[in-house]
């Protein structure tokens, strides 16, 4: 008895069975714990708080002092 295979062109591929994802464990056996997502302060505070030190530093307009000043020496 011959077997004879025959392909057919027009069909690609059969269906794919879906798999759910492997189970990741440690080498111990245990699966590993996931660690909770930081928030935004707590992830990028580094970068806020320079800025926030320079704000907070830095003068604001002068007072009025140094605008009755100005507009006194003009006329």
């Amino acid at each position: 008895m011959v077997v004879r295979v025959v392909t057919d062109k027009s069909i690609l591929n059969g269906p794919e069975p879906v798999l759910a994802a492997p189970v990741v464990v440690n080498p111990d056996g245990v699966e590993p714990v996931q660690e909770q997502e930081k928030t935004f302060l707590q992830k990028y505070w580094m970068y806020i708080l320079p800025v926030a030190i320079l704000l907070f530093t830095s003068g604001g307009a002068g007072g009025g002092e140094e605008q009755e000043g100005g507009r006194a020496q003009r006329q």
